[in-house]
């Protein structure tokens, strides 16, 4: 979607980025504020002089990804309108980004593409397996009692291209899980799901088969699913319980001390049984370098942003 939501030869349209700099907001928040592409965003804050390259430097020792981690305690979240479409009509802000599987390289991408989980796991008991990711189309593979339904974090990712499911992406996936276990054989770990969720029961079923094929994987993610009405959500619990080991997939907001996650706004509100994400707070770079999502059951605190 290149088209903003207001005019850009109005005066709203141009200084929008400049009040959205005042606050703090980056150049992906601004994005969904907008609806505009990113080279529209960042054209106009050229334009009002407003600097997107604060000199960052990488430190040294780190794991090799494309990012500095980013800790995200002092950036605003930002939000859609209630009344957006993509709210009502289950997908994405940006329904141009939803790619089939032939217009695609790879499903499997690595993990140094994503500053939040980086290219290898550098410790713990999968230490040297490396991260691949997969992204699926948010809220139209979700359920609609997710608790981000309005502040996915896909908001922000304008760029991001959300794989079509169906039969041809499943085919697809195997055969590119299958490369990856003949290349990897050691171990190698793939984060489901950037964006996007357990479709149907089928497809929970589809990754304990691959679990079963496939020796050198193994998983890590999160879901929305938990409620034990919805069958995708029993059929999930049973795998996650069934091979935690191997298939570390926590519940969002679930009502459960483990294998489980929880929303918070701040800090302060941490629950006494969870631990917030040290990737979040600036402890850590990134999933690779910390490991606790898939070391541990205990809950983990996110907070919104």
């Amino acid at each position: 979607m290149n088209t903003c939501r207001m005019p850009l030869g109005s005066d709203r349209g141009a200084t929008q980025p400049v009040r959205g700099a005042s606050r703090g907001l980056t150049i992906e928040q601004t994005m969904a504020e907008m609806q505009c592409s990113r080279a529209t965003v960042a054209n106009l804050r050229r334009q009002a002089g407003i600097s997107d390259r604060p000199g960052r430097k990488a430190s040294a020792g780190r794991n090799a990804t494309r990012h500095d981690a980013r800790p995200i305690l002092d950036k605003p979240a930002t939000m859609p309108p209630v009344s957006h479409p993509a709210l009502t009509e289950a997908r994405t802000l940006y329904p141009s980004t939803v790619v089939p599987v032939d217009g695609l390289r790879n499903l499997l991408v690595s993990g140094q593409n994503s500053w939040k989980v980086g290219a290898v796991v550098t410790k713990g008991r999968w230490k040297g397996f490396p991260i691949f990711t997969l992204t699926l189309e948010e809220r139209a593979t979700c359920p609609t009692s997710c608790g981000h339904w309005r502040s996915c974090y896909g908001n922000a990712m304008h760029m991001a291209n959300r794989i079509a499911h169906g039969p041809a992406f499943e085919e697809r996936l195997g055969h590119e899980l299958a490369i990856l276990n003949s290349r990897h054989p050691g171990g190698f770990a793939v984060r489901l799901h950037i964006l996007g969720d357990f479709y149907s029961a089928a497809y929970v079923d589809l990754w304990g088969g691959f679990l079963d094929r496939f020796p050198a994987l193994h998983v890590f993610g999160f879901s929305a699913r938990w409620n034990r009405t919805d069958p995708i959500a029993r059929a999930l619990l049973g795998l996650v319980m069934e091979r935690w080991d191997r298939f570390a997939i926590r519940f969002s907001n679930a009502p459960s001390d483990e294998c489980s996650t929880v929303s918070i706004e701040h800090p302060v509100q941490k629950p006494a049984d969870a631990v917030i994400c040290p990737a979040q707070l600036g402890k850590t770079d990134n999933c690779g370098t910390c490991g606790l999502c898939w070391a541990t059951t205990r809950r983990i605190g996110f907070v919104r942003h």
